[in-house]
C-alpha cells in the first residue's frame, strides 16, 4: 500500500494526475487495439518491426492489463507502464526522424493519428510521471481518499484522458489545416 503524504506538493499532484491520465489512455488504447489491430499492424510493419494482427492484439492485451493493474494496485505495474510509454516515445521519435509514411502510429486504432512531436512529448511526460511515482512510494490513485475527493479525482482524470485523446488525434489535423489553408 502506498503512503499518503501528509502534505501535498504541486509536483506530486501533477505526477499523480499525469500518471492516472496516462494509464487511462493506455488502457483505452489497449482495448482499441483488440477491436481494430490493423493500424498498429500497419505502423509496426512500416517501421520494419515484426507485425501481425495477433502481435497487435497481444500488445493491446498487455496495455489494458498493465493499465488496469497499475490503476488498481500501483507498484511494479506502474513501472511497466513507464517502460511501455518509453517504448512508444522511441517508436514515435524513430518514425519522425526516419520520415516514415505512417498515417497512424496505431495507438488509437485510427488511420488518422500520425506521429507528431507532441505525441513524443506526451509519451515522455507520461513515462517520467509513471517512473517518479513508484520511486516516491505513491500510487497514481489513492483509493483511500474520502468518497467525494475520490469521485472528483477520478472525474478529472477521465476528463484528462478525453482531452489527451483529442489533443493527440485532433491537434495534428488542426496544425495541418493551419499550415495548408
Amino acid at each position: 500500500m502506498a503512503v499518503v503524504p501528509t502534505t501535498g506538493t504541486l509536483r506530486l499532484v501533477v505526477a499523480q494526475a499525469v500518471a492516472a491520465i496516462a494509464l487511462g489512455l493506455l488502457g483505452a488504447s489497449g482495448v482499441v487495439k483488440l477491436i481494430d489491430p490493423d493500424p498498429t499492424t500497419g505502423a509496426m510493419g512500416t517501421a520494419g518491426l515484426p507485425s501481425s494482427n495477433t502481435i497487435s492484439r497481444l500488445l493491446g492485451i498487455i496495455e489494458a492489463v498493465v493499465a488496469v493493474t497499475a490503476l488498481a494496485a500501483g507498484g511494479a505495474a506502474v513501472f511497466v507502464a513507464a517502460i511501455l510509454y518509453t517504448a512508444f516515445a522511441v517508436f514515435t521519435t524513430s518514425a519522425l526522424l526516419r520520415a516514415l509514411p505512417i498515417q497512424s502510429c496505431g495507438c488509437f486504432g485510427r488511420e488518422d493519428t500520425p506521429p507528431t512531436v507532441f505525441h513524443v512529448t506526451y509519451n515522455l511526460a507520461s513515462a517520467l510521471a509513471l517512473t517518479a511515482l513508484p520511486i516516491m512510494g505513491i500510487d497514481p490513485i489513492v483509493w483511500t481518499l474520502a468518497p467525494l475527493e475520490l469521485f472528483l479525482y477520478l472525474g478529472f482524470a477521465a476528463i484528462g484522458v478525453c482531452a489527451s485523446y483529442l489533443l493527440l488525434t485532433a491537434l495534428p489535423k488542426l496544425l495541418e489545416v493551419a499550415r495548408n489553408p
